[in-house]
């Protein structure tokens, strides 16, 4: 009881100095509170993990830079329980595998695990307490003035969030309240499976990534589904102008978009459409591709259990140097590049259409294949799916026969062909290409091109 009492604190305390605070005045002001709280980060709180407690009262600026790769090796040595990789990624898999996201490890430590967009899957920490602030700054962020006061009503119905994605978690499960209203829709099942329950849902906001809500935007136009959302929020995936048309075509609403992976909560879209890095809890530091593209190493001073500290993230950035009409002060993007996915479309078993298999789920399924790769390329030419792979761990003959289990598994769900699965050579891409790590390079011809009947998708989304 006392534990949910200082969870709701927290929440509380997190919503009302996200929606109502942190307000700067310019960019030196923003400035100097990012140097506090990092000061106040590597003073009290990264000393408690191993890897920074040797580093104790270095500057930020003399940290070493860590990479994805460094932090999976070293995993125990950046969280302040010590839970080693193997135990955090055994829980992690097991969710996934039984569809059970509830558990967690001693001390209520949450395990989530990365879709694997950029490589090998990222695996990040997360206690009650963080859980907590995390929901009430995405809320305070991102639910509109509208929604806002029906949640505030008692007497207004609440507010219902339909939230499509791979897995859940016990992170995005803490924005249920007695006011709200969360439905986790699985992407491992078939689609036509949530039409039904989505219509009698009636969500208020639907959140999914980019291909899945350009998909139920074009069943939205062909009849298949009827939902009229508040709020459409774009997450996972970048968010491309065709997804866009397609969202706006089906239910008139610009969407937003929310920049979240396992380094933490990284950017919102403002009410004025502006893409934000979320600089009011992150320090970025940037780093000059050319073309006016941009890295970034990230140091999130909001985290407790797992430290991302001077974090090189793998994305490819596009500033916006003109000043927001919301006026927030913080960077504004003109897109995020360099994690682009694709949608693979397979017959389904009867042969009548084509049914479409999201990057999320495809991800999945390599993930659970083969955790230990550090990338992978796949293209899909009609019934064959090339697949490319690098640092496997005993390569294609080792990795072969899970691979093809699991795109089994995950085609008797939905219904659909299986693939002829082919190896492909890796080979780097160059620098500022955008990596597209899930391609369709052409459907299969055999199956019409046009939908028929829960399967509708109306137009070229591939």
């Amino acid at each position: 009881m006392i534990r949910r009492l200082i969870d709701a604190l927290a929440f509380l305390r997190a919503f009302i100095r996200t929606r109502w605070g942190y307000r700067f005045r310019d960019r030196s002001a923003l400035l100097a509170h990012q140097e506090r709280q990092v000061a106040e980060l590597l003073r009290r709180r990264a000393p408690q993990a191993p890897f920074y407690r040797a580093r104790r009262g270095q500057p930020l600026h003399d940290l070493p830079i860590v990479s994805k790769q460094d932090m999976l090796r070293a995993f125990s040595r950046f969280n302040i329980h010590g839970i080693e990789l193997e135990d955090a990624r055994e829980a992690a898999f097991r969710a996934e595998r039984e569809r059970d996201f509830k558990p967690t490890l001693p001390g209520g430590i949450t395990v989530g695990c990365s879709s694997g967009t950029s490589g090998q899957p990222g695996v990040f920490l997360i206690s009650g307490r963080e859980r907590s602030v995390w929901a009430g700054t995405i809320l305070a962020r991102m639910l509109s003035s509208v929604l806002l006061k029906r949640v505030l009503n008692p007497f207004a119905a609440p507010v219902r969030i339909a939230f499509f994605l791979r897995a859940n978690s016990n992170l995005y499960t803490s924005v249920r309240g007695l006011r709200i209203r969360f439905e986790f829709f699985d992407l491992v099942a078939p689609m036509s499976t949530h039409a039904a329950l989505l219509d009698r849902y009636a969500p208020d906001v639907l959140i999914a990534p980019a291909s899945v809500l350009a998909h139920l935007g074009r069943l939205q136009r062909a009849g298949s589904i009827a939902v009229h959302p508040a709020q459409v929020i774009s997450v996972a995936e970048t968010l491309e102008a065709d997804d866009t048309r397609w969202i706006q075509s089906a239910w008139h609403l610009k969407p937003q978009q929310i920049y979240q992976c396992t380094e933490g909560f990284l950017g919102y879209s403002c009410a004025h459409g502006s893409l934000h890095l979320n600089e009011e809890f992150v320090h970025f530091e940037t780093q000059s591709l050319g073309d006016d593209r941009v890295a970034a190493v990230v140091t999130d001073f909001s985290r407790h259990t797992q430290l991302f500290v001077r974090f090189q993230m793998d994305d490819v950035l596009r500033p916006n140097t003109a000043p927001c009409a919301c006026g927030r002060v913080t960077m504004r993007l003109t897109s995020i590049e360099g994690r682009q996915d694709d949608v693979l479309w397979l017959p389904t078993v009867d042969g009548r259409a084509l049914h479409p298999v999201f990057p999320d789920q495809v991800r999945r399924a390599l993930m659970l294949a083969i955790p230990q790769c550090e990338d992978y390329r796949l293209r899909q030419r009609g019934l064959s799916v090339e697949i490319a792979l690098l640092g496997a761990g005993g390569g294609w003959a080792a990795a072969r026969g899970r691979i093809r289990a699991e795109f089994a598994a995950l085609c008797r769900n939905l219904n659909v062909r299986e693939p002829a699965l082919v190896q492909t050579a890796w080979t780097a891409g160059a620098a500022l290409e955008k990596r597209r790590r899930i391609v369709c390079v052409s459907r299969p011809s055999e199956a019409p091109s046009e939908p028929l009947g829960a399967h509708a998708s109306v137009g070229g989304a591939a």
